[in-house]
């Protein structure tokens, strides 16, 4: 099965569950106890795209084995502080791949990274119970862990030709210079998200954010020696995300 096929599937299915949870969640009261309140949760899909200066600022879809729109999947967990604020923790799976030189060389990044946020709603709505939309700015912090690799183009096979250097593929394979472990950087973003309320407790939310690393290693070009700038990543996504709030049904812990 294609792996676009396999993408929509597995959203369809996410929606479909949510739904289900969103209908139950006004009676799913265990008991005397208490409760959590605004909190948001959920995932979704989305692209993540180099920031670099090894890259050529324009995206390469479906030259042979290579696609820049590589799926990266997120998960996040949120708490409303009012009705401007939300803090929460959001964690990524993804992957990105860039061409240049007129797609003759390119980089690959396979990362992981875990960020704390900080988010404002600049139509004072964080928690979307006065309307159904809000438009949030975001800061946030945290840590990425990635292998990544630097390569030559074959122009007529459009593959892979060879390996110049490579970062956290030992036992894999290694390029002509090879930095066997991975790599952990700090890596911080800063972005703005739209979110919309489909039903009760269903929310979808667009979230657009630049990534910027410690490290100059995301492109897997060890010969790039200079820091400045550092390695980092736009990324832009869709997730859908079950709403707790005072107004819409609560979900209660039992007391023990």
């Amino acid at each position: 099965m294609p792996k676009e096929i396999r993408y929509i599937v597995c959203l369809m299915f996410l929606i479909q569950a949510l739904t289900v949870m969103a209908v139950s969640l006004p009676s799913a009261r265990v008991g005397k106890g208490w409760y959590l309140e605004d909190f948001r949760f959920g995932g979704g899909v989305g692209n993540a795209f180099y920031l670099s200066n090894q890259m050529d600022y324009a995206i390469t879809t479906n030259y042979g084995v290579f696609d820049e729109t590589r799926p990266t999947f997120f998960g996040a967990i949120y708490k409303a502080i009012n009705d401007d604020f939300e803090i929460g923790l959001n964690y990524r799976h993804g992957s990105m791949q860039t061409l240049k030189s007129e797609n003759t060389q390119g980089s690959q990044c396979d990362f992981d990274e875990a960020q704390f946020n900080v988010a404002y709603s600049f139509n004072h709505n964080i928690r979307l119970t006065q309307s159904r939309f809000t438009v949030n700015g975001s800061i946030g912090l945290g840590g990425t862990y990635f292998k990544s690799m630097y390569f030559t183009v074959d122009p007529k096979a459009r593959e892979i030709a060879d390996l110049y250097s490579t970062v956290g593929y030992d036992g894999e394979m290694a390029g002509f210079k090879n930095q066997a472990k991975k790599q952990a950087a700090v890596i911080g973003n800063f972005g703005i998200s739209l979110g919309f309320r489909l039903f009760n407790n269903i929310t979808i939310y667009w979230e657009n954010n630049v990534n910027i690393s410690t490290s100059n290693k995301m492109s897997g070009n060890l010969n790039k020696k200079s820091w400045i700038p550092p390695d980092g990543h736009f990324f832009t996504g869709i997730g859908l995300f079950i709403n707790i709030t005072p107004s819409r049904g609560r979900l209660g812990c039992p007391k023990f």
